[in-house]
């Protein structure tokens, strides 16, 4: 048996050195793991895996023996975005084509592994856990462009090691020290109209510009408390600290006009810095456990998304010279709004134990607020409320437990009429047009596969 467990803990941690990239496009679902994600979300309180290390990881000292965790979710986007028609300063009306989605699923992996050194009192953690959610590809010569064309590339995950103490038998206490790398790679059209000639969306005024940065080191922490007061009665919190994205000396390159203004042009410059910042989030569960037949568990939780105001990029002395009718044009800081609001949600997830210590049913729903505020609302920034049923099973067969999960999540649709989105010009921006206006609707859907395995 310990041989298994030294061989199951090696290619565990094989994977973690190279299953790494997880698409993340847009916000984050508040999901993760797939046994938590048949239960809506709702494992503050319950989870006795190593699903607690990013849950919980006060939990971490009620997992049993030596455990390893590998499972894969398929995340799916349906996207679709109606640009509202408008009147020209001729009297025209300019329709626009329908967009949607064009960038496939992905499979979202995470590696844990937890052991309780062989006690009651003590647990340690370790992992590697992406955000939940899914890539997003729109057509470059869409009526979207100048807000985004394509981030579905961008990576985030986190790793963590994390500590637990179980001090008495109703109470345990954890923290965690975490680690965010966030690779951004973003595509999108800026606008070099400079207010003869064209119009401020003339294609050929278009300049496709592409950004790649990195930060590897982001620190994070998370903290976690258990208790149960009484027999079939527990309660949990965790706290995720906030984390500050800062990418220096990554690169932007630029396509320039097809417009014979810009036909001896050149882009100098190809450096550029990155910032942006993560909420903090604040999760509480309450529990009811009917002996070893069902639980249902009730969690709730606030995030700081306020706390990301922009998507800052920072170019290194970028200049646009060697243009027939215009002047060098000094490459600006390019700010990408976001003026996010603070969200809230509740989730409601339960256990039936058909058969004990083999077969478990669960389901759940959840809710959650929107992040956007209508005014910034695009293809860029698309999270409203949001709505989540979802089923899963695990299966047992001696040390091995086998998990599926299905989760669909239906967001609100929403019609933006005040639009403040307003595109790039890096020429003449007091030109610049609002280009969010219209209809979005939206949803995703996960479905997970993973296996846990446990030692003693």
């Amino acid at each position: 048996m310990k041989k298994a467990f030294y061989t199951s803990l090696l290619i565990g941690l094989i994977s973690l050195g190279h299953v790494v990239e997880a698409d993340a496009g847009g916000l984050f679902i508040p999901l993760g793991g797939v046994v938590n994600t048949g239960r809506a979300g709702a494992g503050v309180v319950a989870t006795r895996d190593p699903n607690a290390i990013h849950y919980n990881p006060a939990l971490i000292a009620n997992t049993e023996g030596h455990q390893v965790l590998v499972d894969l979710t398929w995340a799916m986007l349906q996207f679709e975005y109606q640009r509202a028609s408008q009147t020209e300063p001729n009297g025209d009306t300019t329709t626009y084509k329908k967009v949607t989605n064009e960038a496939p699923g992905i499979t979202i992996p995470q590696v844990l592994f937890t052991t309780d050194f062989g006690s009651d009192q003590f647990g340690l953690g370790v992992g590697l856990f992406p955000p939940v959610s899914a890539p997003l590809r729109l057509p470059a010569d869409g009526p979207q462009r100048y807000v985004i064309v394509d981030f579905a590339n961008t990576i985030a995950f986190t790793t963590e090691i994390a500590f637990a103490w179980r001090p008495h038998p109703r109470f345990s206490i954890g923290a965690g020290i975490q680690n965010v790398t966030f690779v951004f790679k973003g595509t999108g059209i800026s606008s070099t109209y400079f207010g003869v000639l064209a119009s401020p969306e003339d294609p050929d005024m278009d300049s496709v510009i592409s950004v790649n940065a990195a930060d590897y080191f982001s620190p994070s922490a998370n903290f976690g408390v258990w208790a149960e007061p009484v027999d079939g009665f527990e309660l949990g919190a965790s706290f995720q600290l906030f984390t500050d994205v800062r990418s220096k000396n990554g690169s932007f390159k630029g396509a320039l006009p097809n417009h014979y203004v810009y036909e001896r042009s050149e882009l100098t410059g190809s450096k550029m810095d990155l910032s942006l910042s993560l909420p903090w989030e604040l999760r509480f569960g309450l529990r009811y456990r009917h002996g070893d037949v069902f639980d249902i568990e009730l969690d709730a939780w606030y995030s700081a998304w306020s706390r990301q105001k922009s998507i800052n990029i920072y170019p290194h002395d970028a200049w646009l010279i060697h243009n027939a009718l215009v002047d060098d044009v000094h490459v600006g800081n390019f700010v990408i709004p976001r003026k996010m609001k603070d969200t809230f949600g509740f989730s409601v997830g339960s256990d039936w134990n058909v058969l004990p210590d083999q077969l478990t049913l669960r389901a759940g729903f959840m809710y959650e607020s929107g992040a956007a505020k209508d005014e910034f609302y695009s293809s860029f920034l698309y999270d409203n409320h949001k709505i989540a049923p979802t089923i899963g099973l695990s299966y047992t067969i001696a040390f091995a437990r086998i998990d599926f999960a299905f989760a669909h999540v239906h967001q609100l649709p929403k019609t933006v009429t005040n639009g403040k989105y307003i595109q790039y010009n890096l020429v003449y921006p007091e030109k610049a047009v609002a280009t969010n206006n219209g209809k979005y609707k939206l949803f995703y859907d996960f479905i997970g596969l993973g296996v846990n395995l446990t030692f003693h």
